[in-house]
Protein backbone atom coordinates (compact mmCIF):
# COMPACT_ATOMS: atom_id res chain seq x y z
CA UNK A 1 0.00 0.00 0.00
CA UNK A 2 1.06 3.59 -0.51
CA UNK A 3 2.87 5.17 2.39
CA UNK A 4 3.15 8.80 3.40
CA UNK A 5 6.03 10.58 5.01
CA UNK A 6 5.49 10.77 8.76
CA UNK A 7 5.39 14.40 9.91
CA UNK A 8 8.00 15.33 12.46
CA UNK A 9 5.44 15.99 15.17
CA UNK A 10 7.51 14.58 18.01
CA UNK A 11 10.31 17.16 18.12
CA UNK A 12 9.03 18.35 21.47
CA UNK A 13 7.63 16.31 24.34
CA UNK A 14 3.80 16.51 24.34
CA UNK A 15 1.97 18.02 27.27
CA UNK A 16 0.73 15.18 29.43
CA UNK A 17 -2.89 16.27 29.65
CA UNK A 18 -3.98 12.82 28.48
CA UNK A 19 -2.55 9.48 27.35
CA UNK A 20 1.01 9.70 26.01
CA UNK A 21 2.20 7.27 23.34
CA UNK A 22 5.81 6.67 22.29
CA UNK A 23 8.79 8.82 23.08
CA UNK A 24 9.13 12.35 21.66
CA UNK A 25 12.04 11.16 19.51
CA UNK A 26 12.58 7.57 18.32
CA UNK A 27 15.55 5.99 20.05
CA UNK A 28 17.90 3.21 18.87
CA UNK A 29 16.91 -0.37 19.53
CA UNK A 30 18.48 -1.92 22.63
CA UNK A 31 21.29 -4.36 21.93
CA UNK A 32 21.15 -6.19 25.25
CA UNK A 33 18.97 -6.56 28.33
CA UNK A 34 19.69 -4.25 31.25
CA UNK A 35 18.94 -7.08 33.68
CA UNK A 36 20.64 -10.38 32.91
CA UNK A 37 18.21 -13.31 32.80
CA UNK A 38 19.80 -16.47 34.25
CA UNK A 39 18.76 -19.95 33.20
CA UNK A 40 15.46 -21.27 34.61
CA UNK A 41 16.43 -24.93 34.07
CA UNK A 42 16.65 -25.63 37.81
CA UNK A 43 13.15 -24.24 38.38
CA UNK A 44 11.71 -26.31 35.54
CA UNK A 45 13.39 -29.47 36.85
CA UNK A 46 11.76 -28.82 40.21
CA UNK A 47 8.39 -28.31 38.53
CA UNK A 48 8.78 -31.56 36.59
CA UNK A 49 9.60 -33.44 39.79
CA UNK A 50 6.61 -31.96 41.62
CA UNK A 51 4.40 -32.79 38.68
CA UNK A 52 5.53 -36.43 38.64
CA UNK A 53 4.74 -36.62 42.35
CA UNK A 54 1.32 -35.00 41.80
CA UNK A 55 2.23 -32.24 44.22
CA UNK A 56 1.34 -29.30 42.01
CA UNK A 57 -1.90 -27.49 42.82
CA UNK A 58 -3.65 -24.64 41.07
CA UNK A 59 -3.56 -21.16 42.57
CA UNK A 60 -6.73 -19.13 43.13
CA UNK A 61 -7.49 -16.22 40.87
CA UNK A 62 -7.16 -12.84 42.58
CA UNK A 63 -10.50 -11.22 43.38
CA UNK A 64 -11.80 -8.48 41.04
CA UNK A 65 -10.38 -5.08 41.90
CA UNK A 66 -13.43 -3.01 40.97
CA UNK A 67 -17.08 -3.97 40.73
CA UNK A 68 -18.96 -3.45 38.58
CA UNK A 69 -16.12 -4.06 36.15
CA UNK A 70 -15.01 -0.81 34.48
CA UNK A 71 -15.30 -0.40 30.73
CA UNK A 72 -12.54 1.40 28.86
CA UNK A 73 -13.80 2.87 25.60
CA UNK A 74 -11.39 3.16 22.67
CA UNK A 75 -12.21 6.84 22.28
CA UNK A 76 -10.99 7.51 25.83
CA UNK A 77 -7.90 5.31 25.46
CA UNK A 78 -6.77 7.23 22.37
CA UNK A 79 -6.82 10.58 24.15
CA UNK A 80 -7.36 13.82 22.23
CA UNK A 81 -7.46 12.05 18.86
CA UNK A 82 -9.99 9.50 20.06
CA UNK A 83 -13.20 11.06 18.70
CA UNK A 84 -11.76 11.54 15.20
CA UNK A 85 -10.29 8.02 15.14
CA UNK A 86 -13.57 6.44 16.21
CA UNK A 87 -15.43 8.47 13.59
CA UNK A 88 -13.12 7.08 10.87
CA UNK A 89 -13.65 3.54 12.18
CA UNK A 90 -17.42 3.90 12.20
CA UNK A 91 -17.53 5.46 8.74
CA UNK A 92 -15.35 2.76 7.17
CA UNK A 93 -16.77 -0.18 9.14
CA UNK A 94 -13.18 -1.29 9.70
CA UNK A 95 -10.84 -1.25 12.68
CA UNK A 96 -7.17 -2.14 12.26
CA UNK A 97 -5.07 -3.22 15.22
CA UNK A 98 -1.98 -5.24 16.02
CA UNK A 99 -2.22 -8.55 17.85
CA UNK A 100 0.86 -10.34 19.19
CA UNK A 101 1.44 -12.99 21.84
CA UNK A 102 4.33 -14.89 23.41
CA UNK A 103 6.67 -11.95 22.92
CA UNK A 104 8.72 -12.60 26.06
CA UNK A 105 12.35 -13.58 25.57
CA UNK A 106 15.05 -14.52 28.07
CA UNK A 107 18.09 -14.29 25.80
CA UNK A 108 18.09 -10.79 24.36
CA UNK A 109 16.09 -8.04 22.62
CA UNK A 110 16.82 -8.75 18.95
CA UNK A 111 13.67 -10.78 18.07
CA UNK A 112 11.36 -8.24 19.70
CA UNK A 113 13.21 -5.36 18.04
CA UNK A 114 12.32 -6.81 14.64
CA UNK A 115 8.67 -7.18 15.60
CA UNK A 116 8.44 -3.73 17.15
CA UNK A 117 10.04 -2.04 14.12
CA UNK A 118 7.46 -3.67 11.82
CA UNK A 119 4.59 -2.62 14.07
CA UNK A 120 5.76 1.00 14.23
CA UNK A 121 6.27 1.05 10.45
CA UNK A 122 2.59 0.20 9.93
CA UNK A 123 1.66 3.68 11.16
CA UNK A 124 2.96 5.17 7.89
CA UNK A 125 -0.07 3.97 5.93
CA UNK A 126 -1.38 6.67 3.58
CA UNK A 127 -5.04 5.71 4.08
CA UNK A 128 -6.22 6.76 7.58
CA UNK A 129 -8.51 3.75 7.90
CA UNK A 130 -5.52 1.42 7.42
CA UNK A 131 -3.58 2.90 10.35
CA UNK A 132 -3.56 0.62 13.43
CA UNK A 133 -5.43 2.01 16.43
CA UNK A 134 -3.96 -0.13 19.21
CA UNK A 135 -1.85 -3.15 20.09
CA UNK A 136 -3.67 -6.09 21.70
CA UNK A 137 -1.14 -8.32 23.45
CA UNK A 138 -2.43 -11.88 23.88
CA UNK A 139 -0.26 -12.84 26.83
CA UNK A 140 3.12 -14.22 27.86
CA UNK A 141 4.44 -10.70 27.95
CA UNK A 142 7.58 -11.91 29.73
CA UNK A 143 9.33 -15.18 30.53
CA UNK A 144 9.38 -17.27 32.52
CA UNK A 145 7.75 -16.66 35.89
CA UNK A 146 6.27 -13.18 35.81
CA UNK A 147 9.21 -11.57 37.62
CA UNK A 148 8.69 -7.81 37.68
CA UNK A 149 12.39 -7.07 37.17
CA UNK A 150 12.12 -8.30 33.57
CA UNK A 151 9.16 -6.21 32.42
CA UNK A 152 11.31 -3.24 31.47
CA UNK A 153 13.54 -5.25 29.14
CA UNK A 154 10.85 -7.48 27.67
CA UNK A 155 7.88 -5.10 27.37
CA UNK A 156 8.56 -1.44 28.05
CA UNK A 157 11.81 -0.98 26.16
CA UNK A 158 10.96 -2.91 22.95
CA UNK A 159 7.75 -0.90 22.43
CA UNK A 160 9.03 2.48 23.61
CA UNK A 161 8.39 3.96 20.13
CA UNK A 162 4.91 2.44 19.65
CA UNK A 163 2.57 5.41 19.05
CA UNK A 164 -0.74 3.96 20.24
CA UNK A 165 -2.27 2.23 23.30
CA UNK A 166 -1.14 -1.24 24.29
CA UNK A 167 -3.68 -3.52 25.97
CA UNK A 168 -2.01 -6.58 27.50
CA UNK A 169 -3.59 -9.78 28.76
CA UNK A 170 -1.78 -11.94 31.29
CA UNK A 171 -0.66 -15.30 29.92
CA UNK A 172 0.35 -18.39 31.85
CA UNK A 173 3.97 -17.23 32.11
CA UNK A 174 2.86 -13.84 33.42
CA UNK A 175 0.95 -15.52 36.24
CA UNK A 176 3.20 -18.55 36.75
CA UNK A 177 5.01 -18.62 40.09
CA UNK A 178 8.47 -20.19 40.36
CA UNK A 179 9.12 -22.91 42.96
CA UNK A 180 9.95 -21.54 46.42
CA UNK A 181 8.41 -18.19 45.51
CA UNK A 182 5.50 -17.07 47.67
CA UNK A 183 4.37 -14.21 45.43
CA UNK A 184 0.63 -14.35 44.61
CA UNK A 185 -0.14 -15.28 41.01
CA UNK A 186 -0.56 -12.22 38.75
CA UNK A 187 0.51 -9.83 41.52
CA UNK A 188 3.56 -8.82 39.53
CA UNK A 189 1.73 -8.56 36.24
CA UNK A 190 -0.75 -6.10 37.75
CA UNK A 191 1.95 -3.76 39.02
CA UNK A 192 4.62 -4.38 36.41
CA UNK A 193 3.89 -1.46 34.10
CA UNK A 194 4.00 1.03 36.95
CA UNK A 195 7.36 -0.41 38.02
CA UNK A 196 8.73 -0.27 34.47
CA UNK A 197 7.69 3.35 34.05
CA UNK A 198 9.34 4.23 37.36
CA UNK A 199 12.58 2.64 36.13
CA UNK A 200 12.42 4.76 32.97
CA UNK A 201 11.96 7.94 34.99
CA UNK A 202 14.90 7.07 37.24
CA UNK A 203 17.08 6.54 34.17
CA UNK A 204 15.86 9.85 32.73
CA UNK A 205 14.80 8.39 29.42
CA UNK A 206 13.42 11.07 27.08
CA UNK A 207 9.66 11.25 26.90
CA UNK A 208 7.24 8.60 27.97
CA UNK A 209 6.17 5.13 26.87
CA UNK A 210 3.12 3.93 25.13
CA UNK A 211 0.31 3.58 27.64
CA UNK A 212 -0.29 0.08 28.97
CA UNK A 213 -3.51 -1.35 30.34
Amino acid sequence: MARRARPDSRSEAPALSGPSFAQPQPTPAPTRFRVRHPSDKTSYRTIDELNREHRLTSLPFPPPRDLPEPRLMLEAALGDGGPDAVEVIQASGLVVFHSVGDSGNTRGPDPQNLVADKLVGDFDEADPKEVPQFFFHLGDVIYNFGEDRYYYDQLYDPYRNYPAPIFALAGNHDGMVAPNDDAPSLARAIGSCISAMAVACERKLPGGPASFS
